[in-house]
């Protein structure tokens, strides 16, 4: 009797989509830290912009960091990288909305 068929394609694949969402992740990230970025130096105050910039740039940098981790780690159970990963996400959100409010 033959194993039952699945639409997970060739093995393999979903390492590979696995991968290639973690890509779209990355542009994701530097695309909204841009916006983000653009957004202060636009319309907040000169000292709070560049505050502003700066976290953006830091947060951008750790979130790229920990994405290459988890690219290079796919193999591996999730750890502590994804829930770093979130809290960067919110502190996007949150920038983005002090930017917004002030």
């Amino acid at each position: 009797m033959s194993p039952p068929a699945t639409d997970d394609g060739p093995p393999g694949a979903q390492l590979e989509r696995t991968m290639l969402s973690w890509r779209r992740t990355t542009v994701s990230f530097t695309a909204v830290a841009l916006l983000l970025a653009r957004l202060a130096v636009l319309e907040a105050p000169r000292p709070l912009a560049l505050v502003a910039v700066a976290a953006i740039g830091l947060t951008w940098a750790g979130a790229i960091h920990l994405i290459r981790m988890r690219i290079r780690a796919l193999t591996l159970p999730v750890g502590r990288t994804l829930p770093l990963v979130v809290t960067l996400t919110l502190l996007y959100c949150a920038t983005g909305t002090l930017l917004l409010v002030s």
